[in-house]
């Protein structure tokens, strides 16, 4: 019997910063025993447990208690068929199922006594973490043909994480989803050999569809609001496919900004369906062309993922204390403050091509930004300010322009970079912000009245200091044309 092992815990790493994927070379995941076996079935679930005390598990290296209730085992499977509903009412595939009924012959291999003795999807409560999804025999049906059957384990009511069941429908929604999407493909294999590939959109999803069966709880915000761990918010130079520490859990939000942007729920749902056509063909999948399509088809060819990128570094910025209202998410106002960039070197980084951005706090007044980068042609630059309203920057090959705040507004520059399919790589830029003393009548605003007043030094051949823009010791036409240019750029 084939089997491959793979976890899917997500509470205990939420509370413990432990990573929600296990390698399966650390330890051997079976379907639990147990002395004195009680069991509950539904229509759709069969839930495995024990009531005694005499069972326990090892779990590394320690022993804990198997013990349960009947009481806690019914909650269970009682949120199992309620999110199951949702889900399918949703379009979702249902997930496989674990063995053929029809075989009779008790030694096959494939005989449902192996599986929990019927074709039900098999629950254990056991003490392995908060909530599991075990991958366990392919299931080469048309159309998804790379899915795969499972088997799920939920914490006891009694654990090393002292879970509750007060919130334990959150782990169970979670989980629920993972086996639904094993139907659609396995997630950690291709081409980059590495075990966390693809892994994260199975975390990411999960955690964003727990707040679809639950969309009155504060779960996903929660999370949000905490400017202590990885996050969207507090490393938005990250790409979204950081499977590192905690943040694919937190990488939720850019699921939840797809549904809320573009007002349709189903683009979740597009993306694995078309997971699953691409995983089947046994080739290596890349997700971020898979995002590029749903986009796109749940827009009628209107946005593609590059004007996503961007948006969503706007919607990420206009956070906590920045947030607005009736606008952007709409809990944004619980979330964290989206850090802002250090410019202590002048010095940024990112990934390319994976939807990372930097937010750069720039002063109140008039200045002017040079950038230097090997990648200006990859880059997006956007002006914000407080009240919402956003500018595109075309640099039009240039390295340098001009901003002039005249409200004082708190504003910002938001670089991204643009989606082109091509490989990932790290983009060094070299950004300097001078300030422009430029308001020559300390009016507070910066129009055609200090440009009359440049005019006049030039003149008169009253060289100052500030209004020598450029730099070259001259007062002159150049300085005017520049001026002109920042007063336009208002």
């Amino acid at each position: 019997m084939n089997k491959i092992i793979l976890l899917y815990t997500i509470i205990s790493s939420l509370l413990y910063g432990g990573s929600c994927i296990v390698d399966p070379s650390s330890r051997d995941i079976v379907r639990n025993e147990y002395t004195f076996h009680e069991r509950i079935e539904s229509d759709h679930f069969v839930i495995h447990f024990t009531t005694s005390d005499v069972d326990s598990q090892q779990v590394f290296g320690n022993w804990y208690n198997l013990q349960s209730n009947f009481g806690y085992a019914q909650s269970i499977i009682d949120h199992l068929e309620a999110a199951y509903s949702i889900y399918l009412s949703k379009g979702w595939e249902s997930f496989p199922p674990d063995c053929d009924e029809s075989i009779s012959n008790v030694d096959s291999d494939m005989h449902c006594d192996n599986y929990g003795g019927n074709a039900l999807y098999d629950i254990y409560i056991s003490n392995d973490g908060a909530g599991m999804v075990v991958p366990e025999n392919p299931y080469p049906v048309e159309p998804y043909t790379g899915g795969y059957s499972s088997f799920m384990k939920i914490s006891t009511l009694l654990n090393e994480f002292s879970i509750l069941p007060s919130w334990s429908y959150h782990v169970i929604a979670h989980e629920l989803h993972h086996a639904i999407q094993l139907r659609y493909g396995y997630s950690v294999s291709g081409s980059p050999g590495n075990y966390m590939y693809n892994g994260w959109l199975f975390e990411q999803t999960a955690t964003y569809m727990q707040n679809v069966i639950y969309p009155n709880s504060n779960h996903l915000s929660t999370m949000l609001a905490n400017c202590e761990v990885s996050t969207p918010l507090t490393y938005p130079e990250l790409s979204i496919d950081h499977g590192v520490d905690i943040y694919q859990y937190r990488s939720a939000l850019w699921q939840k900004y797809m549904v809320e942007s573009f007002s349709d729920s189903s683009i979740v749902r597009y993306i694995w369906e078309d997971y699953g056509a691409q995983y089947a063909s046994g080739k290596p999948v890349y997700l971020f062309p898979i995002y590029n399509n749903a986009i796109k088809l749940v827009t009628n060819n209107e946005i593609e993922l590059t004007d996503a990128y961007k948006d969503y570094a706007v919607w990420r910025y206009f956070t906590g204390d920045r947030s607005l209202p009736i606008a952007h998410f709409y809990d944004s106002h619980i979330y964290c403050e989206s850090s802002i960039a250090n410019l202590s070197s002048n010095l940024l980084s990112f990934p390319s091509e994976k939807g990372a951005a930097q937010f750069i706090q720039l002063p109140i007044n008039a200045f002017s930004v040079s950038i230097e980068s090997e990648f200006e042609n990859v880059l997006q630059f956007q002006y914000v300010k407080g009240d919402g309203s956003v500018i595109d920057i075309d640099l039009n090959n240039n390295t340098s322009f001009y901003l002039n705040n005249t409200n004082d507004e708190i504003h910002a520059l938001i670089i991204t970079s643009l989606f082109t399919e091509g490989e990932s790589e790290n983009i060094d830029l070299y950004i300097e912000l001078n300030d422009l003393q430029i308001d020559f009548n300390n009016d507070g605003n910066i129009n055609i009245i200090d440009l009359i007043l440049l005019v006049d030094m030039i003149f008169y051949d009253n060289y100052n200091i500030n209004a020598d823009i450029n730099k070259d010791n001259l007062l002159n036409v150049l300085d005017v044309i520049i001026y002109i240019n920042i007063i336009l750029s208002t």
